[in-house]
């Protein structure tokens, strides 16, 4: 299972909901959605856009778990 860290990487840069929505375009519903993990399939696109807000890498953002 692949797990989406956001919630995490918001948390550890101080960045609001709506402030990641202003910078990246991403819908505030959708970005609700991936942070109370009742989204589990983005593209990558929005994977992108994270990556180039936080300056991080996809392994910083995504994360495979066994089940």
């Amino acid at each position: 299972m692949i797990k989406i860290k956001l919630r995490q990487l918001m948390w550890d840069n101080e960045v609001t909901a709506v402030a990641l929505h202003n910078a990246t375009g991403v819908s505030k519903s959708i970005i609700s959605e991936i942070i109370h993990n009742k989204r589990v399939n983005i593209g990558l696109d929005i994977v992108n856009k994270f990556c180039i807000f936080f300056k991080c890498g996809v392994n910083d953002l995504l994360e495979f778990v066994e089940e």
